[in-house]
């Protein structure tokens, strides 16, 4: 009997312990123990969150921190912005779909030709009406499965044009769901906050974007840094009136056209839009000077003559060189921290939570092309591929962008071009 009442006894105190949130460090020790990651435990424990962050060590706190800069967020935005941070691209796109909101507007503006290559690429055997197609994708859930319908989503982009509309209308839908507030920027400790707990991505974005360009691992990690600093100070659910999101501040062009789509809040697959982009330039024998000033105003030759200093996009550009100039000497993630911010959080116990992490590299996220094979160039394995607008050429099909690099690179520009897969059916 005495046994019964003393397990009753630690039921109840159980039972007050979640329901009025305990201040013991040990039980949120181990709730965070056998939490499947870092972003679960602040989501199941919303209602607790100001008795268990006073349990989190120095690391957990950053990332806490970090995530949910600026403040003052509802309960379903907390939530949110955690969720975008723990999902891969596919579930982020799935969950929220209005940042897919063009596509489901203008999907009936794909012609019926571009909708039956569509098809082929996917292997149906026969064409299928878009009204049978897109009733049979919304019973299986896939009509926001955007790697799946990515030519399409190209394609009806190329349609109908820009749609400024709809920009707004993701802004809005952006700032309701995440609690965003609209041109915030960080503060010189959210940023170096920021740097220090996506160490690692910043480090693996840099290693890649070194080894395919011209620049050292110092100045590609400097480069990414600088970028990000100078777009939202690591506030990584900045947005602008323009569309632009996350801590890159990437446009719809960027996170859904300009190679395979990423959430745009994800800070590493955002360093390797840009970084892919760099390789691109540097590729093409442009500098890196004009390639931040490309990427800012998507021209090559803007704010070279040192002519209309005034304009947004040559102070943007000249505070990137004074930034690069100022850190020449730097070569420590620490000291570069310190340049920018004044402070720096980087530590091994950073590296080491237990937080979701993207695993893809820059290839991944490379754009899709096909290389347009000359002069009987792998002729054993070229196949016919059919343009959009009705003739045939020799390719190996759709490549990733690199593999195209690496055929040119053996055999030469001149026999080896390359066409983007927006004038390709198959």
């Amino acid at each position: 009997m005495r046994k019964t009442r003393v397990l009753l006894l630690l039921i109840v105190l159980t039972l007050n312990i979640y329901a009025e949130c305990s201040n013991s460090n040990r039980f949120w020790a181990n709730k965070l123990t056998h939490s499947r990651s870092l972003e679960q435990f602040f989501i199941d424990n919303y209602s607790c969150k100001d008795e268990f962050y006073k349990s989190l060590n120095r690391s957990q706190k950053i990332y806490f921190d970090t995530v949910l800069y600026p403040y003052g967020l509802t309960k379903r935005q907390y939530i949110n912005r955690w969720l975008a941070i723990a999902y891969n691209d596919k579930s982020f796109f799935k969950k929220f779909n209005f940042f897919n909101n063009y596509f489901a507007t203008h999907k009936d503006n794909i012609t019926n030709y571009q909708l039956h290559c569509f098809q082929k690429q996917r292997g149906f055997r026969e064409p299928t009406s878009k009204e049978i197609f897109y009733s049979e994708l919304t019973k299986r859930g896939m009509l926001n499965d955007v790697s799946y319908l990515y030519p399409l989503i190209r394609w009806s982009y190329e349609n109908s044009g820009v749609d400024m509309r709809l920009s707004a209308k993701r802004v809005e839908e952006g700032e309701r769901y995440f609690g965003i507030k609209r041109g915030k920027i960080g503060n010189n400790t959210q940023f170096a906050r920021y740097i220090a707990i996506f160490n690692q991505e910043f480090s693996q974005v840099a290693t890649e974007l070194s080894k395919n360009s011209r620049i050292s691992k110092i100045d590609a990690y400097k480069l990414l840094v600088i970028l990000t600093y100078l777009e939202s100070r690591g506030n990584i659910f900045a947005t602008s009136s323009t569309g632009a999101f996350g801590p890159l501040q990437l446009t719809m062009h960027y996170y859904m056209m300009y190679g395979e789509p990423n959430n745009p809040f994800n800070p590493k697959s955002s360093m390797i839009k840009l970084a892919n982009k760099f390789i691109y330039y540097s590729r093409i024998g442009k500098s890196l000077d004009a390639s931040v000033v490309a990427y800012k105003s998507g021209t090559l030759t803007k704010c070279q003559d040192e002519v209309n200093n005034s304009d947004v996009d040559c102070r943007y550009y000249n505070d990137f060189k004074g930034y690069m100039y100022g850190m020449e000497g730097l070569s420590s993630k620490s000291e570069i921290s310190k340049y920018l911010t004044g402070k720096s959080y980087i530590s091994k116990e950073l590296d080491s939570l237990k937080r979701s992490r993207n695993p893809n590299g820059l290839k991944y996220y490379e754009p899709y092309q096909y290389a347009v094979l000359k002069r009987g160039v792998l002729k054993d394995r070229a196949l016919d591929t059919l343009y959009m607008s009705g003739e045939f050429f020799k390719s190996l099909g759709k490549m990733k962008r690199s593999d195209i690099y690496s055929l040119q690179n053996r055999y030469g520009v001149n026999r080896v071009g390359v066409v983007s897969d927006k004038k390709v059916c198959y």
